[in-house]
């Protein structure tokens, strides 16, 4: 995949020169300070801005240009910094077309982490009343349970493991994580990111990272400042270099006992 240069209509280049040549199955840290170009990149893989100069975006060789939003964006999964739900049952934030069975559905709600492989058959066996209640504990997962207008009725950390289980039910070669933990308490971002090094090993991953020590186990690091790419290369070696990713770490408490 190679990006671009990239601006907004009428204002000056946000990425600019930015070249690279990301492999197939690598894991990809973003980082930088406020404003360096990291969420842009992300833009541009969604086509939200178009790129300038005749630049381009390439994925598997394809200019992304060439292809339909729908097509595109329907191939690529994002897990964003807060997920968004709507007004319905978790099966209808989770399937919104109808296109898997109850049991797809409940093996990536075990998958993601919402519901304890333990517990699922009782979840499966729970029942609403007419009222819409039961006697049972209904599980906040199971299927039918009511979603309040955007999630008001769940926590961030249980509309984040629900945004990671509407991306293992996508199965993209291509994930996204637009600083997907960045909210949520430490223990869910421990479980989150298990989760993706369990279920997407096989993916190509690309996370913008807030908590530096999320992506110090990543293949490679691409460090941006001021729309420019500042440092690329494996996190320990980077951690060496003594350059914007050493201070980063720096200033986090990430020391070399960290990339063992």
């Amino acid at each position: 995949m190679h990006l671009i240069s990239l601006k907004r209509h009428s204002l000056p280049l946000v990425l600019k020169g930015l070249s690279i040549d990301i492999k197939p199955g690598e894991k990809i840290g973003i980082c930088g300070r406020t404003g360096a170009g990291k969420s842009t990149i992300i833009n541009a893989l969604y086509r939200i801005s178009e790129p300038e100069n005749g630049s381009t975006v390439t994925i598997d060789g394809i200019d992304i240009q060439k292809v339909g939003l729908r097509e595109l964006r329907s191939r690529l999964s994002i897990i964003p910094q807060e997920s968004v739900l709507f007004k319905g049952t978790v099966r209808s934030n989770l399937d919104p077309f109808n296109e898997f069975d109850d049991d797809t559905l409940y093996d990536a709600l075990v998958r993601s982490g919402c519901i304890q492989p333990g517990l699922i058959n009782r979840v499966k066996q729970q029942q609403f009343g007419e009222d819409g209640t039961d006697d049972t504990d209904i599980h906040a997962f199971h299927l039918d349970n009511v979603v309040e207008d955007n999630g008001a009725n769940y926590s961030l950390g249980q509309r984040q493991v629900l945004a990671l289980c509407r991306a293992l039910l996508r199965n993209s070669n291509i994930l996204i994580l637009d600083e997907a933990t960045s909210s949520v308490d430490y223990e869910t971002d421990w479980k989150v990111q298990e989760a993706i090094s369990k279920e997407f090993s096989h993916c190509t991953i690309l996370c913008i990272a807030h908590r530096l020590k999320t992506i110090v186990g990543y293949d490679r690091i691409l460090v941006m400042d001021r729309g420019e790419l500042a440092e690329f290369n494996t996190p320990f070696n980077l951690f060496k270099l003594g350059g914007i990713f050493r201070s980063m770490c720096d200033k986090s408490g990430i020391s070399e006992a960290d990339f063992a």
